[in-house]
């Protein structure tokens, strides 16, 4: 039990440490941007995630902090280094996923396609492809086995997030 809340810990600490460095990349890429305003700029949404990130992430630390005072039992040592190491390799695989994520935004390039259907019309492009293929791939490595939901939930989210960023809040994505 003690070995879980201190996992609890670790990933809290990770996943704050990924949402500082997700944050600093946001403020010095907007730095850098010929675009100064925030509601025009494409790093306006990396700097949403990051300040929700870190705001979980405390949160995951606190109440790891919380279960830790609250445990009495013990387990024995072979038993919480096999438990520990298992669940940092899964945080480590989930890291490494978002990354390959993030790398294949900004090295992919897929020509803009629009698609009419009477007068709505919708435009994908690099963002839709990674991100349909990065949401079922998470999905299936976090144990969802279902075809419909590995296929509907991805399309349904990236076309949410398409329309609201592109056209409701008119903020560029890639």
């Amino acid at each position: 039990m003690k070995n879980k809340m201190n996992s609890l810990i670790i990933e809290g600490i990770v996943f704050c440490g990924s949402g500082l460095g997700l944050l600093s990349y946001s403020l010095s890429s907007y730095a850098k941007a010929f675009n100064k305003s925030w509601a025009q700029s494409p790093y306006l949404f990396p700097l949403i995630v990051a300040i929700a990130m870190i705001g979980l992430s405390l949160w995951v630390i606190g109440e790891g902090v919380l279960e830790l005072k609250k445990q009495t039992a013990r387990e024995t040592a072979a038993e919480k280094k096999k438990e520990s190491g298992e669940k940092l390799r899964w945080v480590v695989m989930a890291l490494i996923l978002c990354g390959l994520y993030y790398l294949a935004l900004a090295y992919f390039k897929f020509p803009y396609v629009t698609i009419g259907i009477l007068s709505f019309s919708y435009m994908f492009s690099t963002f839709e492809v990674v991100t349909l293929v990065f949401l079922a791939a998470m999905m299936a490595f976090m144990g969802v086995r279902k075809p419909a939901i590995l296929v509907f939930v991805p399309l349904g989210t990236t076309i949410f997030l398409s329309i609201a960023f592109r056209t409701l809040l008119h903020v560029l994505l890639p």
